[in-house]
């Protein structure tokens, strides 16, 4: 059987399809931007904890109290129970009202250091820390959801190269047969002028070398379309499509292993691999971080404001004592329309994603099956196929010999060669069927396809 040859040197594998995947298609670079997009976003969250400077800088020349003022402040929010530290410095020059008191330094200025802490509202969760949140889990999100798209990228190149392995052998049995039938003109001539057949044998023989040669051109033209197809994914270093050529296609589409699927043990894989599953997972957190977030904003505020203040030098004692400040603000909303709204938002779109990822398990499982099913069925068909392609052949030689002897016409030889090219062709195609099964059933299970270095 031509499906135990040896591999030639120079044909195409499907290694060589994959290999440059990820670095020169460019859909893949494409999908590989939702990545990049998703790091960016988490990197904006990010910068919602970056210090804050603030400085005022005021001046009254003309007046009954003219001066000078400059206060300067720095804010660092931090992820700890949404504290935020803060410190300054200010400085007054000049004369300062009775009833300005605060604004008098010391002669080098007043420092100061302190901590805002919420205790209710902002406290379990603020808006600093849902947008980190989000963002690091629409990194997950985006990670699963571009390993989904490679793996459906993986999956189009292993069929569509499969495809175009079997159009290759398909070729090379039409060209077979068109070389039988010439082969036999010569022979069948001779014998026509001997008188040991009708000359209508002869005719009937250019008749089928027509017909052999239009089948030859429909599937060189079946060859062509799936190499062109195949360029899609078949690249070269510099990224552009490679059509490869008819040459290269492998001496056989490979044997069938002796392979028994776990449905069972697929289908938990799967369900655990899938990546579709897991970027549902992760954009149903990030729903439940915004109602986390809504449920909090409806709750009263209530921060702790602690701070210290030391002035410096020259001034009067009473300024230079170190200063201890606590404040506790309270805020009380009187309705909750916008936090409520963004609550029910939230629980909604927590509902709509739960019923799609019902729906996606249920579909992972459905290709499981779906794969096994296409194995069993491609194994049953190579079985009945080989079974048929001997009896064929048989046949082929038991007609041959009659017609050699003057017992049956060219016609019936031509049907029973016919009979057998067409019975290796469906062959072929189970072959390709059971290789694409097994590639499907590797995306089910949410794997890329291990591939050999080249």
């Amino acid at each position: 059987m031509a499906a135990s040859e040896a591999p030639r040197a120079g044909e195409l594998r499907l290694d060589d399809v994959l290999a440059n995947l990820d670095t020169q298609l460019p859909l893949l670079t494409s999908i590989e931007q939702e990545r990049v997009i998703a790091d960016a976003q988490a990197l904006s969250a990010e910068g919602g904890f970056d210090p804050l400077v603030r400085a005022r800088a005021t001046t009254i020349p003309t007046g009954p109290y003219p001066q000078d003022r400059v206060d300067f402040l720095v804010e660092q929010p931090t992820a700890i129970w949404g504290a935020k530290l803060f410190g300054g410095y200010r400085i007054s020059r000049g004369d300062i009202a009775p009833y300005d008191g605060k604004l008098v330094t010391g002669g080098w200025g007043e420092g100061r250091l302190g901590v805002a802490v919420p205790v209710w509202r902002d406290g379990p969760i603020d808006k600093r820390r849902a947008a980190l949140q989000k963002a690091e889990l629409g990194q997950e999100s985006a990670g699963q959801s571009v390993q989904a798209k490679r793996i459906k990228v993986y999956l189009g190149a292993s069929l569509r190269y499969w495809k175009w392995v079997g159009a290759g052998r398909k070729v090379a049995i039409e060209r077979e047969l068109l070389d039988l039938a010439l082969t036999r003109a010569s022979q069948v001539s001779a014998r026509v002028e001997r008188g040991d057949v009708p000359a209508y044998e002869r005719t009937e023989n250019e008749r089928v070398v027509e017909q052999r040669r239009a089948r030859l051109v429909a599937a060189s033209r079946e060859l062509e379309q799936a190499a062109i197809s195949l360029s899609l994914y078949y690249r070269g270093d510099d990224g552009a499509p490679r059509l490869p050529d008819a040459s290269r296609v492998p001496n056989a589409v490979p044997e069938p292993a002796t392979l028994v699927p776990d449905q069972a043990r697929d289908e938990r894989v799967a369900l655990e691999n899938r990546p579709e599953l897991r970027s549902l997972e992760a954009k149903r957190r990030q729903a439940e971080v915004d109602r986390r977030l809504a449920d909090n904003q409806r709750k009263p505020a209530i921060d702790l404001i602690v701070a210290g203040a030391k002035d410096f030098g020259p001034a009067d004692d009473k300024i230079l004592k170190p200063e201890l400040e606590a404040s506790l603000v309270l805020e009380i909303p009187i309705l909750t329309r916008v936090q409520d709204g963004r609550f029910k938002e939230a629980e909604a779109k927590m509902t709509s994603i739960a019923a799609e990822a019902r729906f996606a398990r249920d579909s992972v499982v459905a290709d499981v099956r779906d794969a096994a099913s296409a194995t069993r069925a491609a194994q049953g068909k190579l079985e009945a196929l080989r079974r048929e392609i001997e009896a064929s052949s048989a046949l082929v030689t038991a007609e041959t010999q009659r017609f050699s002897l003057g017992e049956t016409t060219l016609l019936i030889v031509n049907l029973r060669e016919q009979a057998l090219a067409d019975a290796r062709k469906r062959e072929i195609d189970a072959l390709v069927e059971y290789r694409q099964a097994l590639a499907a059933r590797t995306a089910a299970l949410g794997q890329l396809p291990v591939t050999r270095p080249r």
